[in-house]
């Protein structure tokens, strides 16, 4: 679950709804299956805390929401020189630093892209950005056992995949982290394993069916990753994704 980091450095008496969505993760920790409308409510609650899809969306709340944004805008960088360069993943890595490529594991390209797109983790919110790093780089290349293999690993995620449904997806990994990072540690102080991984499990599961169905409407083509306007499409996806749950 990757808890090392205690979620005590949020200040619960600053965050909106703590208490409500405290209680409904603590209430629904068992070993039931959870109807749809439990978990829509639990993390309604999670979007109540962050103050709101508008406002966690864009990185004004101090819970959580803003290293993803940070750390997306990194991501989608990446993916897009991938993609402008006619899915040259050489040049690709070259762009971010990475030397010697040819002598490179695929573990050691893995890590060099999540240090590179989340950095240092100081918070729990940098936290969850970069184990969400780790979580989406792994689904798109760590079945390759060869640079190349990562190549056409990726040369088949975006030729069926927009970059947005990247983002989109990285966006829900970093809801799960964030979430489980705040009170996994605490839950299992009171509750089994099994039942808080039976509830997490879900909750993830249930992220990734609604963000997978949410209807995209940001074009990331021919975008400066460093620009202003880069910033706001990004803010748009999060916003958007944490819209599916309020």
């Amino acid at each position: 679950m990757g808890t090392s980091k205690s979620f005590s450095d949020v200040k619960h008496s600053m965050v909106p709804n703590w208490g409500t969505l405290s209680s409904s993760l603590t209430s629904n920790c068992d070993s039931s299956v959870l109807p749809a409308q439990k978990l829509q409510n639990i993390l309604g609650h999670f979007v109540s805390t962050l103050g709101g899809a508008s406002t966690g969306g864009r990185g004004g709340s101090k819970a959580g929401g803003r290293s993803s944004i940070r750390t997306a805008k990194k991501i989608g960088g990446v993916f897009s020189k991938f993609i402008s360069s006619g899915n040259n993943i050489r040049e690709t890595l070259e762009s971010t630093g990475l030397a010697n490529i040819d002598n490179k594991t695929v573990g050691d390209v893995i890590n060099h892209l999540i240090e590179y797109c989340s950095g240092n983790a100081t918070s729990i919110d940098d936290n969850a950005a970069k184990e969400a790093t780790r979580l989406l780089i792994e689904e798109l290349m760590g079945k390759a056992e060869t640079i190349d293999e990562v190549q056409t690993l990726l040369q088949e995620t975006f030729t069926t995949n927009t970059l947005e449904d990247v983002i989109v997806k990285y966006f829900g990994y970093y809801i799960n982290e964030l979430l489980s990072k705040w009170f996994y540690e605490n839950l299992i102080k009171n509750k089994s394993e099994s039942d808080c991984s039976n509830l997490f499990s879900q909750i993830k599961n249930f992220i990734f069916e609604r963000v997978d169905d949410m209807h995209k409407r940001n074009p990331l083509q021919n975008i400066d990753w460093s620009s202003d306007e880069a910033d706001r499409l990004v803010k748009n996806i999060q916003q958007d994704v944490l819209t599916v749950f309020e």
